[in-house]
């Protein structure tokens, strides 16, 4: 009877030192698993990457042109912008304090804010394209109120639009030289401003 008793100890410490792990087959199955969801998210997070970058885009145009028009109100001196455009992926713009536009295709040292260069290219707004602009375009901001000078007082409208063509969103400045964001009326639109 003692030697049952050994047996049965000798037995059940054995089972408890048995290790416990994952299979092979559960491994693969769960690696499968984790495999199709990625797939199935890889695209949607490529378009959320894109619209991204396309508004960012569009904010720093709009804060450059918020800031030609903030320098014109500081320094009690009309400012220009120019906008040179050659194809949607080839654009820049220039402002300058200077008494004549500058071109910033043809030399962008003319486009000078107090000594210092401004402009803003297509090669540093990578990853999304001019969409709709008119292909060269002078305004001026007043010194006095910052409203915009130019021979049509109607709004400039600059639109960008992702690489992929999913996203769109228009920069706008208005008769008051107010510079805003908001949405072409395309399906393209960016959740979160407005329509223009």
């Amino acid at each position: 009877m003692n030697e049952k008793r050994t047996f049965n100890k000798r037995f059940s410490s054995c089972q408890s030192t048995v290790a416990r792990g994952f299979t092979l087959i559960e491994l693969v199955i769960v690696m499968v698993i984790v495999a199709i969801g990625v797939a199935l998210a890889a695209p949607s997070y490529q378009d959320i990457i894109e619209r991204r970058h396309t508004t960012a885009k569009a904010e720093n145009l709009a804060a450059f042109m918020a800031y030609a028009r903030s320098e014109a109100v500081k320094r009690n001196k009309q400012v220009s912008v120019s906008l040179v455009r050659t194809s949607a992926n080839e654009w820049c713009i220039g402002i300058t304090d200077l008494t004549t536009a500058c071109n910033c295709k043809t030399d962008a040292t003319q486009c000078v804010i107090n000594g210092v260069e401004k402009t803003l290219t297509s090669a540093t707004q990578t990853r999304s394209n001019m969409s709709t602009a008119p292909v060269d375009t002078t305004f001026v901001f007043d010194p006095v109120r910052g409203t915009k000078i130019a021979a049509d007082l109607s709004d400039h409208i600059y639109a960008l639009q992702s690489d992929n063509g999913n996203w769109e969103i228009s920069i706008v400045v208005g008769a008051t030289g107010r510079v805003r964001l908001c949405n072409s009326d395309s399906g393209k639109k960016i959740p979160g401003f407005e329509s223009c």
